[in-house]
């Protein structure tokens, strides 16, 4: 059986379901505290990266995950505009 690996592309869609979920649980959560918090997960979620690699956390490679979850929440951010301005009918 093969590993279970992420591509690039998965990534902001992970964290857009997990804010779904999240701001299901905290309704109360600004609509301008949101990006932030979409933010926030991707740069965690890329310093989780660094681990999860089995790398060394040398300043370059901390830089550069801490880039990429912040580019990847920026794009979850955009994903949840997107979906969020959906119509459905009643």
């Amino acid at each position: 059986m093969g590993e279970i690996s992420f591509g690039q592309y998965s990534i902001p869609v992970i964290i857009t379901v997990l804010l779904a979920l999240v701001f299901k649980i905290l309704p109360g959560v600004s609509d301008a505290a949101k990006p932030f918090i979409a933010i926030l997960l991707g740069i965690g979620l890329g310093i989780v990266g660094i681990f999860y690699a089995g790398l060394a956390p040398t300043f370059p490679v901390i830089v550069d995950h801490v880039l990429y979850g912040l580019m990847t929440g920026a794009a979850a951010v955009g994903l949840w505009e997107g979906f969020s301005k959906i119509k459905t009918k009643p």
